[in-house]
């Protein structure tokens, strides 16, 4: 797990140097507790995001915000505004169906270095189904617990290529039901080199920080912030069509 990992200029996640994006998941709500020197809670809503690498919870503000604390003269500050939980580290997941109540996911997340003690999570869907995000997320766990995390070998180059092409996309298994967005690699604007600064290999090394360190894996110089990811709407009952490659 690491607290609050980068984001870009449009708060979404940064990305890691071959890192591939597949899937977005709107209105989650992420709840976390973590095992360390200090005992912390959250109890947030927002974004989920799935690459090949990690789930990153990203915050919307406005969804954790109410009326009530608006007449109260103001809510405090929420310390986190995204959390990483990287796919090797996961461990005893369970996806749950309750007869009342939201379609979860929950499990633990050992910890990145330089971060604290491990994460109790709890990943609620409260809108819409789980059909397509479901065999995508336990895939690309799957991949990730072959050899070791920082080098992987359950992904290989026609893997990487499928999703680059958009064939990943067109043969995944599409629930009507589910508005997650899946992503086409082919379709998002290159990234900077400097905003890909860091490897696989040096995120599970040293951890992610907001600043990249003079380690010579990371690439110096100031660059714009890259455009975020652009994702493809996949049509269901609960999202609407988007023409044009959006």
């Amino acid at each position: 797990m690491a607290l609050n990992p980068p984001l870009n200029w449009g708060r979404t996640p940064l990305p890691v140097r071959e890192e591939l994006f597949l899937l977005q998941r709107k209105g989650v709500r992420f709840e976390a507790e973590l095992y360390g020197s200090v005992r912390r809670k959250w109890d947030v809503h927002g974004t989920l995001y799935v690459s090949t690498l990690r789930l990153c919870f990203v915050v919307e503000q406005e969804a954790n915000s109410s009326w009530l604390s608006g007449l109260l003269g103001g809510q405090q500050p929420l310390d986190i505004e995204s959390y990483d939980l990287p796919l090797p580290l996961i461990r005893r997941e369970k996806f749950n169906q309750p007869v009342f109540g939201c379609n979860n996911i929950d499990g633990e997340c050992a910890p990145l270095p330089s971060t604290d003690g491990f994460t109790k999570f709890k990943i609620s869907f409260h809108e819409g189904g789980v059909g397509t995000f479901l065999p995508i997320f336990f895939d690309l766990l799957n991949r990730n617990r072959h050899g070791v995390p920082a080098q992987p070998t359950g992904f290989d180059p026609a893997f990487e290529a499928s999703v680059q092409s958009g064939s990943f996309m067109r043969s995944a298994f599409i629930d009507p039901n589910d508005p997650s967005q899946i992503f086409l690699t082919s379709q998002q604007p290159s990234a900077p080199e400097p905003q890909q600064s860091v490897s696989r290999w040096s995120y599970f090394s040293n951890g992610y920080s907001r600043v990249p360190t003079d380690d010579g894996d990371a690439d110096g110089g100031d660059a714009a912030p890259s455009a975020p990811p652009r994702a493809v709407v996949i049509p269901t009952a609960t999202s609407p069509v988007r023409r044009g490659g959006v």
